[in-house]
């Protein structure tokens, strides 16, 4: 019976069931599928999670995302494109199912507004959900392309990094037909795409981590400068390749050795000072040479910094450039001075075609210096948004300029960071042509330079001022002074005077109270004088104790003699420092250019012969030039300026001048110094001594001779001699640390006990005879051996005498000349050696020039000479050859 033979409640119930089961196959079907595509997307998504946590590389990852959509949404063909940050555009990272030739063709996709759905999508940082791209006007330039392989629709979302929010690339989807995303299709698509960014930001940073360790490593091994770590006591404890090809050791013989190794004597001190400096937590760069193992010279620039491990200075860091060849080409100095400072360049690329050619990149670089790090505050805004108030207006024109007619601009110009503090920009804008010779792009490279700025102002400051008083130095007075004459000469008559400020008494209150006080004097003489001056005046440091004004204010002779009386007056009041109280003078020298002068400095140089005059006459009050002055304190004043320089290049020399016995050979020697001018050749000590011990010159001098002897007792002594005689000045026993000093080089140098005599004149006892005697005991406990100069000219020798530790007296020479013959000579010669016998005191008879008055001296007892008639002083190798000729002929 077929179903139309039924009943039709029957025909409804059967038709009814099959229905059902049609409606429940299908549903089975449907939840079927369902299933599967859930299974799919799960095993999908597992495999994506998996990759993560396998870290494969970044195309497999992206690939295993790209497979997850195409798994889920038919017929999809998923790419993601990668920013280059360097060149500003997309290039593919992986296609799984488009053609090769498709992703090949959009490598090096620009980031702009209108270029594709990708370019644009990366451009504007929004999603680009393009149904039909034939019919979109943003695809015009790939037509051909997405019809060679069939394409229709593309959805590209832009993929943002999580950590700083850049578009780091695009998460693209392309279909052979037309059609929209559905809802499920947009959030399986946005969830991917943050899955995207997720991978490729850990990717970034793992990229970033390995830099920055192979950086950190390459640094130290790599680096083509030296690097060396010290330990506290300035041992190695690493050396890198460089480091060992420079000096010639390898890293494991220097280890553990001291790094005065490689550094010459005469280096030693000044980089000893600079190590501990560094140990104390400050960094250090300066200038050495060093000798490699093979003895060749090395000039490096060394910058040592303090290692701190957990706020403890543990050792010193150490980086040293080999600048020698810099030295002697100066160009290749300029060069690597310019390639360190590219190194931290900011980039800026902006669109040439727009109007106030806006920001579309920049680097981070950038972003450090101008304190912009937010993309939305820089990306699209006109350059200029760095300008402020003290932005240079010329600058700004020049850019201008530049900018508009298409060519390269350099300027230098200040601009302002967000927080509002300024900073120096070196600025290089470039224009980047397409294809052809169009401009498309202009990219900025920004260098902050304000330290460089900050640095030379300061330079430019202390070459002109004086680091204590903060007054101009001799540099800006001469610059001052030659402009005030100058316009003398250009226009009207300008009365100029110059005064020449000497305080009295200054040095002995210096080496007495301590440097400190001394600079504490000199910075309240500076406010007291200035606050005398005119405004329009100018009140300079000289140098040491000396001040110089120059005075415009007044044409008026007795205004200037007025204001000498006020800068005089300054000094009626002591200084008061805590419970110190100094009283001091000044005494002043006048000079104007009503007279006739060649050169500027004639003015100062007159000022300064008044102001000896002044001192000549009892100090403490001013005088003016005149020309009947004495010429000779001109001469003074000129040798005083050269014999400093002498001091300071070291111009002096060292002769000896033997001591003989009896019989003519030699037993000791005296070191006399020696005053060698570039110009005019030999200068007679008795001409500089005298000065220099008025001036305090002889200070250094003295140290000089000690020391340079020192370094000639060994050669000296070598040569059969006994002793070797050396002068100190009186001067030196008034300083504190002069025992120590004397000490100190005596240890440098192994002088043992007994090598050396210390002669010394009677003048050491004008002042405190007591404390003098008591330094006499310390020198003699020192091994030091004494003797009195010039024995019988001095103060008070006899009363003395039976005082003092000394083991021989030197008589005078003006006693020896003609002793033979003259008698009041004759007697005190006699009278010397007779008391010095008694006392068992060496004695030396100086200046011995005849056969007569050696034959005297010697009949009288005194075993030991030193005169013309044996030698004259000869320099050290001179000296060596005539004592080895008068042993041969013993």
């Amino acid at each position: 019976m077929t179903i139309g033979q039924l009943e039709w409640q029957h025909q409804f119930l059967v038709y009814g069931l099959l229905l059902a089961i049609v409606c429940i196959a299908i549903g089975w079907w449907i939840g079927h599928r369902e299933r599967v595509r859930l299974t799919r997307l799960v095993n999908a998504k597992f495999r994506t999670l998996a990759s993560l946590a396998q870290n494969k590389p970044l195309d497999e990852k992206l690939t295993d995302i790209c497979t997850l959509i195409e798994d889920q949404i038919g017929n999809a063909m998923c790419s993601v494109m990668l920013v280059d940050p360097n060149k500003g555009v997309l290039n593919a990272a992986t296609a799984l199912s488009l053609p090769d030739e498709f992703t090949q063709a959009l490598q090096g996709l620009p980031i702009a507004d209108g270029v594709g759905a990708c370019g644009t999508a990366a451009y504007r940082r929004i999603p680009v959900v393009v149904e039909d791209m034939t019919r979109d006007a943003r695809f015009d330039a790939f037509k051909d392309l997405i019809e060679a392989h069939n394409l229709r629709a593309c959805w590209s979302y832009p993929v943002m990094s999580p950590t700083n929010k850049n578009v780091i690339g695009t998460f693209a989807v392309y279909f052979n037909k037309a059609r929209k995303p559905c809802l499920r299709e947009l959030d399986l698509i946005q969830r991917s795409r943050d899955l995207v960014a997720l991978v490729i930001d850990q990717h970034n940073d793992r990229i970033q981590r390995e830099r920055s360790e192979q950086h950190n490593r390459s640094l130290f091994s790599y680096n083509p400068e030296t690097v060396f770590t010290l330990d506290r006591d300035g041992n190695f404890m690493s050396l890198n390749r460089a480091g060992s090809d420079l000096i010639g050791y390898d890293e494991l013989e220097i280890l553990g050795q001291h790094y005065e190794i490689v550094v010459p004597e005469y280096e030693r001190a000044k980089t000893r000072t600079h190590f501990e400096v560094a140990l104390s937590g400050k960094p250090q760069r300066y200038e050495i040479k060093i000798f490699d193992r093979k003895g060749a010279m090395h000039h490096l620039d060394i910058t040592n910094m303090p290692i701190i491990i957990n706020g403890e200075i543990t050792g010193v860091h150490g980086i040293a450039k080999d600048v020698t060849a810099a030295k002697r080409n100066e160009s290749q100095l300029a060069l690597l001075e310019r390639s360190v400072e590219s190194s931290t360049n900011g980039l800026i690329i902006s669109d040439a075609n727009k109007s106030g050619y806006p920001i579309i990149y920049v680097n981070p670089a950038f972003k450090e210096i101008t304190g912009y790090h937010d993309d939305t505050k820089i990306i699209g805004r006109s350059c200029n948004f760095l300008q402020g108030e003290g932005t240079d207006p010329a600058a700004v024109q020049k850019i201008r300029d530049g900018l508009s007619r298409r060519e390269e601009v350099r300027v230098t110009i200040r601009n302002y960071r967000k927080d509002g503090t300024p900073f120096w920009n070196d600025l290089i804008i470039s224009p980047v042509r397409d294809g052809g010779e169009k401009v498309t792009h202009f990219i900025g490279l920004l260098s902050d330079i304000t330290e460089r700025v900050t640095r030379q102002e300061e330079l430019e400051y202390l070459a002109k001022h004086d680091v204590l008083t903060h007054l101009p130095n001799r540099n800006a007075l001469e610059e001052c002074l030659a402009k005030c004459l100058a316009q003398d000469g250009a226009g009207d008559p300008c009365e100029v005077a110059v005064l020449f400020i000497d305080l009295d008494g200054f040095k002995p209150i210096n080496d007495s109270l301590g440097h400190a006080v001394g600079d504490r004097i000199l910075v309240e003489t500076a406010e007291r004088l200035k606050a005398q001056m005119a405004p329009e005046d100018l009140l300079a440091r000289f140098g040491g104790d000396e001040f110089v004004a120059v005075v415009t204010s007044t044409r008026d002779r007795e205004a200037v003699s007025g204001l000498a009386m006020k800068l005089l007056y300054q000094f009626h009041q002591p200084y008061r420092f805590d419970e110190l109280e100094v009283s001091l003078s000044a005494t002043i020298g006048i000079a104007d250019n009503s007279a006739v002068f060649n050169h500027p400095l004639e003015l100062i140089q007159r000022a300064d012969v008044a102001m000896y005059e002044a001192k000549r006459r009892g100090g403490s009050s001013y005088h003016w030039y005149s020309t009947d002055l004495d010429a000779g304190m001109q001469h003074q004043i000129e040798l005083r300026t050269q014999l400093q320089e002498a001091i300071q290049a070291e111009q002096f020399e060292l002769f000896y001048q033997p001591i003989v016995d009896q019989h003519g050979q030699p037993r000791a020697v005296e070191a006399l110094i020696r005053w060698r001018h570039p110009e005019k050749g030999y200068i007679s000590p008795g001409e500089f001594i005298p000065l220099a011990e008025a001036t305090g010159q002889i200070i250094a001098i003295a140290d000089w001779v000690f020391r340079q002897a020192c370094h000639d007792t060994k050669a000296l002594l070598g040569a059969g001699l006994e002793t070797i005689s050396v002068n100190f000045s009186p001067l030196q026993f008034y300083r504190d640390d002069f025992i120590q000093d004397v000490k100190d080089v005596m240890t440098e140098f192994g002088i043992e006990r007994d090598q050396l005599v210390v002669e010394i004149t009677e003048n050491v006892f004008m002042r405190d005879s007591h404390n003098m005697i008591a330094l006499l005991h310390k020198l003699r406990d020192l091994g030091l051996g004494l003797s009195i100069d010039d024995f019988g000219t001095g103060f008070a020798s006899l009363s003395y005498l039976n005082q003092l530790p000394v083991d021989g007296l030197k008589i005078d020479q003006s006693f020896i000349h003609n002793v033979d013959s003259t008698k009041r000579n004759s007697a005190i010669t006699r009278g010397v050696l007779a008391i010095a016998s008694e006392l068992d005191i060496r004695t030396v008879a100086e200046g011995v020039e005849t056969e007569a008055e050696r034959d005297y001296v010697v009949e009288h007892g005194c075993k030991l000479m030193q005169g013309y008639l044996f030698c004259h002083p000869k320099p050290l190798a001179e000296v060596l050859q005539w004592i080895e000729k008068q042993q041969v002929h013993v």
